[in-house]
């Protein structure tokens, strides 16, 4: 069973037009975790629940209440609501922080970083950067920041406080599509010749749209950066040129329990699991947060984009049902907790 944390909203913020910060109290610090993770959060719209992943926009390390910073998508229900309706008083449910985009922030570090963000992918890597400023004095950061317009700019403010804070410590560069500007291999190049590194242990932080990363992911692995100091956090699954044709019809078993689900033509193997009558976990449906991992026992499956899936796991016969769709007749699965 999963640890649901029940946190009042203590405040909300706008940070732009589009986008606002909510902070919850937690004066127990049940929520924990580290810079760059991510909460799931569960609540109620119009008496349905919903669960959402979102980063951390808050700095554990810095004694900082639980933050995150939320970005309305079109058509979002959830973003959507959180952005226009969200009030403080009001009671959520709030997964304690998980998530691997973490890069161990302490005082004795000596670190270069340079981050590459875009839209709402600034969000983990400021909870990064700013406990990086605070904690390790003798660590510098050079940021790119992607957007469309001025006015999107996410922590704008904040941004130009740590600047005037740290004038030798930050660069920050934006990059607005508006203006024809884009985070390519070329504008990489040049942040780095502008900007060498100062110390020996450098690390590359990346979150952003799947063009952006795959395109500045590859191209700092020509460069020859390290994979264990490359962190890639993703919030949108990409496109794929070829997809499986599911199995229309399809029998779904989990092993241990006796319920048996049949899927309709494009149902992903989460959607029969509802109708299962067994505790499902899960949280994002897009295959980010892991949270609906089980073990493939039998049949074969299109196992979408499982980001949370390192290749291991995945060799494993690890999936991710909110993403995995059928594509033989019966699969069998195993609960991994």
């Amino acid at each position: 069973m999963r640890t649901v944390v029940p946190l009042r909203i203590a405040a909300v913020r706008p940070e732009t037009p589009d986008a606002v910060t909510i902070t919850f109290d937690d004066p127990h610090a049940r929520v924990g975790g580290e810079a760059g993770q991510y909460v799931i959060v569960r609540l109620a719209i119009d008496g349905e629940e919903h669960r959402r992943v979102f980063s951390l926009s808050s700095t554990p390390e810095l004694g900082q209440p639980p933050s995150i910073t939320v970005k309305r998508i079109p058509g979002g229900v959830v973003s959507t609501y959180l952005v226009e309706r969200a009030e403080a008083g009001r009671t959520v449910g709030v997964e304690p922080a998980a998530g691997a985009f973490t890069v161990g922030i302490a005082p004795a570090n000596r670190r270069t970083y340079y981050a590459f963000a875009a839209g709402s992918g600034i969000v983990p890597v400021m909870s990064i950067l700013r406990g990086a400023l605070s904690v390790e004095p003798g660590s510098v950061v050079h940021l790119a920041y992607g957007n469309r317009r001025q006015q999107d700019v996410i922590f704008a403010g904040e941004l130009d406080r740590l600047r005037t804070a740290h004038p030798d410590r930050i660069s920050v560069v934006h990059a607005l599509s508006g203006r024809g500007q884009r985070i390519d291999y070329r504008f990489v190049d040049a942040l780095l010749v502008a900007n060498p590194p100062l110390t020996a242990d450098v690390w590359y932080l990346l979150c952003g749209p799947p063009d952006m990363n795959r395109a500045i992911e590859a191209r700092l692995l020509t460069l020859g950066v390290p994979d264990d100091r490359l962190l890639v956090e993703h919030y949108v699954p990409p496109r794929r040129d070829s997809i499986p044709v599911p199995y229309d019809g399809a029998r779904i078993r989990l092993e241990g329990h006796d319920a048996l689900a049949v899927l309709e033509a494009g149902e992903v193997l989460l959607t029969a699991m509802d109708r299962l009558a067994v505790p499902v976990a899960y949280a994002c449906r897009s295959g980010v947060c892991g949270t609906c991992r089980v073990r493939l026992v039998d049949g074969r499956v299109d196992p979408g984009v499982p980001f949370a899936l390192t290749e291991a796991e995945q060799e494993s016969g690890m999936i991710l049902t909110c993403v995995a769709r059928p594509i033989t007749p019966e699969v069998v699965l195993r609960p991994t907790a």
